[in-house]
């Protein structure tokens, strides 16, 4: 995604793909580009002032259809308790999940989700970025 012209179109292809009830998990290494992204899918949902979670962990945002949850948990101790930032009694229906960092978490923090998807985002080596999409249904 090194320009705004290649973003566009990257969510262009992905917006389609996000309707709820979802939880995607976003992986890539540090900087790659996974808040920007998720950012700019909020931008395009009109939802103005998002942020990285990277410190609160947690951000909830409220758009015209559906919710969205962004978690990061890149910061996530030992001590943590993942369950705490997504809870399984929690009503995920009218809701698009991006957790950045799940490979920090156990597998069963996402058993609660019919609806998983995985996002990951590699920097090539000339500063381009491929974006790998699944899903599980």
């Amino acid at each position: 995604m090194p320009t705004l012209e290649s973003l566009e179109q990257v969510l262009d292809v992905l917006e389609p793909l996000l309707a709820p009830p979802l939880c995607v998990r976003v992986s890539g290494n540090l900087g790659a580009g996974k808040t920007t992204l998720i950012a700019a899918l909020l931008s395009r949902w009109q939802v103005e002032g998002a942020n990285s979670p990277s410190f609160a962990m947690r951000n909830e945002y409220e758009t015209k259809n559906f919710r969205v949850l962004h978690l990061d948990f890149f910061r996530l101790k030992e001590s943590d308790d993942a369950l705490d930032l997504l809870p399984v009694d929690e009503d995920y229906s009218n809701t698009v999940v991006f957790v950045e960092w799940p490979e920090k978490v156990p597998s069963y923090i996402f058993h609660s989700f019919e609806r998983i998807a995985a996002l990951e985002i590699k920097r090539e080596e000339n500063g381009a970025r491929r974006i790998d999409w699944w899903s599980s249904v």
